[in-house]
């Protein structure tokens, strides 16, 4: 069987004896061949059948070819187009090509017109199936990803809803709790456990699709939470973040914000006594195009490296194995007024 045998071919010509020629050839191909001696006889076959190419001659009285392609080119689904002509001059070919031709081909009664014709036919229906099938490969894509997509959002929105949960309930927990270690730890705790919600909150608010976080947003927003996990009076104490727009994956979103979460936990715990007034400073910066870094600094009592951890020691180890897990330096420093603790990744040279 000759390739795409059975497509349905239109012959525009109006030479009556050429088209009769013509037929006959190209059904000996396989081809389903039917004939119009004019643009407006061919636009009215179109209009009644459908047709899977139209070999279209240029000089025709009344309604030439090029009007003709112009109208088809117009149709909501054209057919394929090879433009047939007698003349030699190049600027003919191009323009039907610039006006949405497949090919063409240079008339003549030869036999090799005919098979020339043919194999020309056989080219533009192959690319026209191409094109189709890749049309609709497109289109079950941007489907999947739709329906991925949504997916996702929700996705997000249950893990968030199942973090808000266990939060609420590890708070209720440290409220029961007996003494003041087993509170702070698990205040500690669901603190960590809202620093991962947060990504999904964000990521649900913006829609869902993405894997990819605004640091700014997200830095702010995180601020918040911790001012409100601690119960902070704005006008003697706050946590201020300064946060340059960039954008991170999902996963190093959630570890930055688990080690914000921590930085400045132990700021706020530990850098001011109860009653002194003071700030815990958040900035998250760019470095190039794929680097970042997050430092968190207060003017507080400052730092001695030699004197063992506060608390549980368990924060520190956190913060140590996440930044290494990122690929990250940590460093933390007395300032001139405080601490400051930087976790940074250069980008790659």
């Amino acid at each position: 069987m000759m390739p795409n045998s059975g497509s349905r071919i239109l012959y525009v010509d109006d030479d009556p004896g050429l088209c009769r020629l013509a037929q006959r050839k190209l059904e000996r191909m396989g081809f389903v061949v039917e004939l119009a001696h004019g643009g407006e006889a061919a636009l009215e076959a179109i209009g009644d059948r459908p047709f899977d190419l139209v070999a279209l001659d240029h000089y025709m009285p009344g309604q030439d070819g090029a009007t003709t392609l112009a109208q088809l080119m117009e149709l909501p689904s054209p057919p394929a187009v090879v433009y047939v002509t007698g003349t030699q001059e190049t600027h003919v070919a191009v323009q039907a090509l610039k006006a949405g031709a497949a090919d063409y081909v240079v008339k003549s009664t030869s036999e090799d017109f005919f098979d020339l014709l043919g194999r020309t036919i056989n080219q533009a229906l192959d690319a026209r199936r191409l094109k189709a099938e890749k049309d609709r490969a497109e289109q079950h894509l941007r489907e999947t990803n739709a329906q991925l997509e949504a997916m996702l959002v929700e996705m997000n929105h249950r893990v968030a809803n199942s973090l808000q949960m266990i939060s609420s309930l590890v708070s209720l927990q440290a409220r029961r709790a007996s003494g003041e270690e087993a509170q702070t730890i698990l205040m500690d705790m669901r603190r960590r456990i809202d620093a991962v919600a947060r990504v999904h909150r964000q990521l649900y608010a913006d829609g869902g699709g993405g894997t990819r976080i605004c640091m700014a947003a997200y830095a702010h927003a995180l601020g918040r939470d911790l001012t409100d996990s601690f119960g902070l009076d704005a006008g003697r104490r706050r946590i201020r973040v300064l946060a340059e727009p960039m954008e991170l994956p999902t996963a190093t979103a959630i570890s930055l914000g688990i080690l914000a979460n921590e930085l400045v936990s132990n700021a706020c715990k530990y850098a001011y006594a109860d009653d002194a007034e003071g700030e815990v400073r958040v900035r998250f910066e760019p470095i190039g195009s794929d680097g970042y870094r997050l430092t968190v600094e207060d003017d507080g009592a400052g730092w001695d490296e030699n004197n063992a951890a506060r608390g549980t020691g368990i924060g520190s180890q956190m913060i140590r194995a996440i930044a290494e897990g990122l690929g990250a330096r940590f460093c933390r420093s007395n300032s001139a007024t405080g601490v400051r603790a930087i976790i940074e990744k250069l980008p790659p040279e």
